[in-house]
């Protein structure tokens, strides 16, 4: 599931995965945009632009801004809608096998996070939290990014990707390039144990939640069980730091 709806990322071009960046890093601004403004800020072409949109599942440049209208509405009115956690979501192992990733930080020369959408920004938020600790990490969401490119001469690389539904295009893409680098150790966190993302990692952690969607493309699932794996992940690696 890619981050405006049902779209093969392998499928696009060049120039339409840039306008697809361009899209999911300023979605604040599409409903106050034109297609040649668009067009004009990505540096593609308004014929770009189209393409694209009608190969998200749109019939026309109104049907993709009026649902990312609906999109705006939705988030305002669940900003105030308590969401229940527990640990009871995860297995009984689920210390240790955050106590092994842990480990695997402290043993690796780099670590990448990557996701998109809101997994993309927890990312951000997981990285800079190792960072914080000492650790030498970074997170990307762009996936026209050469990072496969940018690896070629490192050694001992931990990618961590995060993902709900576990088959979010431009992840599997990432990560397929990645598969055959040795030097790279994949892990991901994601609920579906079962999903693409998962079969093409080393390591899983994973959880049971319900999926909460709306008219198949908005994905409302809480990322709460994420944000306290990743929380927990760096709690633990600040505890090796110390012993």
């Amino acid at each position: 599931m890619s981050f405006f709806g049902n779209v093969d990322f392998q499928k696009l071009t060049y120039t339409e995965r840039t306008c697809y960046s361009y899209l999911r890093d300023n979605v604040d601004k599409i409903p106050y945009m034109r297609v040649r403004d668009i067009a004009l800020e990505a540096h593609v072409g308004t014929s770009s632009v189209m393409r694209l949109i009608h190969k998200m599942g749109y019939d026309s440049y109104t049907d993709f801004k009026e649902y990312i209208i609906d999109k705006k509405e939705l988030e305002k009115g669940s900003s105030n809608t308590a969401i229940p956690f527990s640990l009871d979501i995860f297995s009984n192992d689920i210390e240790q096998r955050l106590d092994n990733l842990a480990h695997r930080v402290i043993e690796s020369d780099n670590i990448i996070f990557t996701g998109v959408g809101s997994s993309g920004l927890i990312c951000d938020y997981a990285a800079r939290r190792l960072a914080g600790v000492g650790i030498n990490t970074f997170s990307f969401s762009d996936v026209t990014y050469p990072i496969a490119s940018k690896l070629q001469n490192t050694t001992n690389t931990l990618v961590i990707a995060l993902s709900i539904s576990g088959e979010t295009n431009e992840i599997i893409e990432v990560l397929t390039s990645l598969r055959s680098n040795k030097d790279v150790y994949i892990s991901c966190i994601t609920p579906k144990l079962n999903s693409s993302i998962a079969e093409l990692s080393d390591f899983v952690l994973t959880y049971r939640i319900n999926e909460h969607r709306i008219n198949t493309h908005y994905d409302l699932t809480s990322q709460l069980p994420t944000v306290y794996l990743t929380e927990r992940l760096t709690d633990l690696v600040l505890s090796l730091i110390h012993i």
